[in-house]
């Protein structure tokens, strides 16, 4: 079922499934929504599903990264905002 190169699933607002993946494959999860509200859910599974604690680190950093990006965006375009 997961193995088909470029097969795509689908779930239904609301929904949820549960997947196996084999060995060499990689998955693409895509999410709308207010995104910093999954770093909760992202923490979560890190500290108790993957331990995977290098990847939680970059995740933080390029997070971190990002959200100092946007307010310094929004901090020097303030006047066009708001105009």
């Amino acid at each position: 079922m997961f193995n088909d190169a470029g097969a795509v699933f689908y779930h239904e607002w609301g929904t949820a499934a549960g997947s196996h993946f084999k060995g060499g494959s990689w998955a693409v999860e895509y999410a709308r929504g207010f995104i910093p509200s999954t770093m909760y859910h992202a923490v979560a599974d890190t500290l108790f599903c993957t331990l995977d604690f290098v990847a939680m680190f970059k995740m933080s950093y390029l997070f971190l990264k990002a959200m100092l990006f946007e307010a310094g965006y929004y901090m020097t375009h303030m006047q066009e905002l708001i105009a």
